[in-house]
């Protein structure tokens, strides 16, 4: 690339304007700032299971005085894979996600302003640009990992520190959506209707049905092999039938009790900041899946994808309580009764009834965690201009080790001895 090249973005990103740029630019300062050039840091390849291309930039400006201007942006593009786009349904998840951060986060975060918080919900990645059609949309956000940011090692379980940090900040998010629906209910539903499902809804299903089989298929494996001759073999066979996929849907749409939630909850999702090697913060990323459902979903997805089986059986219950004190407390400061709109009888019913979609959704998690670290990670390039299946790219395979496969069936295990698993007896 000619250093002339980098005086625009439009040959990386057609939506990203000289004119466009010099608007985000102005936004962020909140003074005149004209775009001069930018800087490549990084490509850093594929990301969100290949629905986007992603780039490490700064971004450079000047204002009225000529005094230089710069932001720190991870650019998330669309794939320039025609194919791409096709098989992951990328303008999907692209719309999705700018539909969070264009309307419905600053929504919540203006109602939080408005209330008497001790501890706001802070925990996000800052929105520089967005921009979407279906064929050039664009997401850019600051680079958090520039403030000190990181994700935590993708193949190991978390500690008991992270996931405190983790269910308190999940805690604070969904808060504001309990106090919000009790006391403007017409604007929530607003939001509400500002996003919509886009992994298991009916209208998903021959997209996701070979993909099912594809996971289930694996997880059968780890089961038979790590659990044999026990009825952990039965039950994840029956589970493995397609008419699961309906309850993942059902899931989706628990309205009644609903908060718009993160959608995607494994561990490179979350970023963590430390000071002398302490934990200090950490930011939610990636509303790609947002959706309004029940807080238990993105609580569930954080038990069976950050949690070893020995961890779960220690902090498990004690998590539980501290996630639910902290999100009543939240409600409380924000002027609603949480008793009144969701007690923790209600929390803890819906912890019954909906776990297993954590524990289904799972079965997608763990390959992608644990085999993306090994020499048995899978391949998803996609050339051409033809929609594929998403089973005949995303080859998932069953796993080679022990330890791997313990990590899969001791999520099975866990959530058959807590009676989560909505099979019949």
């Amino acid at each position: 690339m000619s250093d002339d090249s980098y005086t625009t973005l439009v040959y990386e990103c057609p939506a990203l304007t000289n004119e466009r740029l010099s608007d985000a630019l102005t936004k962020w300062f909140g003074e005149n700032v004209t775009f001069t050039h930018w800087e490549n840091i990084g490509g850093l390849g594929k990301g969100n299971f290949y629905i986007s291309e992603l780039m490490q930039i700064i971004v450079y400006g000047k204002n009225q005085n000529g005094e230089s201007k710069s932001v720190d942006v991870m650019v998330r593009n669309i794939p320039k894979s025609i194919a791409s786009r096709l098989t992951f349904r990328s303008n999907e998840f692209f719309r999705n996600e700018i539909n969070f951060y264009e309307i419905v986060l600053p929504a919540l975060l203006k109602f939080q302003a408005s209330k008497n918080v001790t501890e706001p919900f802070t925990n996000y990645v800052k929105l520089f640009f967005s921009y979407s059609d279906g064929t050039n949309d664009v997401l850019c956000l600051e680079d958090a990992g520039m403030l000190g940011f990181v994700n935590p090692t993708r193949d190991e379980p978390i500690d008991i520190e992270h996931c405190r940090l983790t269910f308190k900040t999940l805690a604070q998010f969904h808060a504001i959506s309990i106090a919000m629906k009790e006391q403007k209910p017409q604007e929530f539903d607003a939001l509400r209707n500002a996003i919509f499902e886009t992994y298991f809804d009916d209208r998903l299903w021959d997209w996701y049905e070979r993909f099912w089989e594809m996971i289930f298929a694996v997880a059968i494996d780890a089961v038979e092999k790590e659990y044999p001759n026990t009825h952990y073999v039965e039950v994840i066979r029956e589970l493995s039938d397609k008419k699961h996929y309906k309850d993942m849907v059902k899931a989706t749409k628990t309205y009644k009790t609903g908060v718009i939630s993160q959608g995607d909850r494994w561990t490179s999702n979350f970023l963590y900041d430390y000071e002398n090697c302490e934990l200090v913060d950490s930011k939610l990323l990636d509303f790609q899946a947002s959706r309004c459902a029940s807080p238990v979903l993105d609580i569930s997805c954080v038990i069976y994808s950050y949690m070893t089986q020995e961890f779960r059986l220690k902090h498990y219950d004690d998590l539980l309580k501290y996630y639910y004190e902290v999100l009543a407390r939240q409600v409380k400061e924000m002027g609603t009764d949480p008793e009144k709109v969701y007690s923790l009888e209600t929390f803890m019913d819906e912890v019954k009834k909906f776990s297993y979609f954590g524990l289904i959704y799972s079965f997608e998690g763990m390959p992608a965690i644990l085999l993306e670290c090994t020499d048995d990670a899978f391949e998803m390039d996609v050339e051409g201009d033809q929609k594929m299946n998403i089973a005949d790219v995303w080859k998932v395979k069953p796993f080679t080790t022990k330890e791997d496969r313990l990590r899969v069936a001791n999520n099975l295990v866990f959530g058959v001895d807590r009676g989560y698993v909505p099979i019949s007896n």
